[in-house]
């Protein structure tokens, strides 16, 4: 993982564990990048936050079941157990 991605990682871990103000996460980034002399990566720690977000919501949107998905499911499994009886 990359110094950008390492930072980002830390910021959305941050945010994801305490929804508080964004802002405050925003400033104390800054400051110590500031301190670290790593100001030119937070473009990049923008972008590598914004991938991590964009994974989580695909993840979430992909773990979905509906109702729909269940019931050929339970209809597949059923069909699997009346045909294997009869081989």
């Amino acid at each position: 993982m990359t110094l950008a991605g390492s930072y980002a990682r830390a910021l959305y871990d941050a945010v994801a564990k305490d929804s508080g103000p964004g802002a405050e996460y925003l400033k104390s980034l800054r400051e110590a990048l500031a301190r670290r002399g790593h100001q030119k990566l937070f473009p990049k720690i923008f972008s590598e936050y914004r991938l991590l977000a964009l994974k989580e919501e695909r993840s979430k949107v992909h773990s979905v079941v509906t109702p729909q998905q269940e019931q050929t499911r339970v209809l597949l499994e059923l069909y699997r157990k009346l045909t294997s009886h009869h081989e």
